[in-house]
């Protein structure tokens, strides 16, 4: 339920107001309000940690290009088994040269740039500063996945593609 307070408020912040925690406090009063945060999902937020990656420099450098976020981005792409089997590693059973995978997804947030696409995947999980690579190889495949469909979508490159940690504030 964290999970989704967060992700939920990352969706409709309002990105001039993300770098600072009175801002952000002022934004969840307005998110409250408007009804697209329960008074929980609100006492939920660690703002701190939201600011913390506004702040950032992957978060600076999103913010400056604002008018071309998408937060929330479903997307639909069509995969061969080879493909996929690039991404994940994991190689597809004998046969299937000829079938095709659907892979729905939403992205948490995209920036669509005319020329290439970044995106970033929030993760909400409670984790020691020592679990960060373990996490980071436990997500990666569905960045990678993401990333690819985007880059078939939009037919443009994913040149940019982070996951961010928001309890331990760290951007990989």
């Amino acid at each position: 339920e964290t999970g989704t307070a967060h992700h939920k408020f990352l969706q409709h912040v309002a990105l001039e107001s993300a770098t600072d925690v009175a801002a952000l406090e002022l934004e969840a009063g307005r998110l409250e309000r408007e009804k697209v945060l329960s008074a929980d999902e609100r006492a939920a937020l660690n703002l701190k940690d939201i600011a913390a990656f506004w702040n950032s420099e992957p978060g600076r450098k999103i913010r400056a290009q604002a008018a071309s976020v998408r937060r929330e981005l479903a997307f639909t792409a069509r995969f061969s088994p080879a493909e996929l089997a690039a991404i994940t590693g994991v190689k597809s059973e004998p046969g299937l040269e000829t079938e095709f995978v659907v892979v729905q997804g939403v992205a948490d947030l995209v920036v669509l740039l005319p020329e290439e696409i970044w995106l970033v995947d929030f993760k909400t999980d409670e984790i020691a500063a020592n679990e960060l690579q373990v996490k980071k190889r436990l997500y990666e495949p569905q960045l990678k996945l993401y990333a690819f469909a985007l880059e078939k979508i939009y037919s443009r490159p994913v040149t940019g593609r982070w996951l961010h940690f928001l309890s331990a504030r760290k951007t990989v």
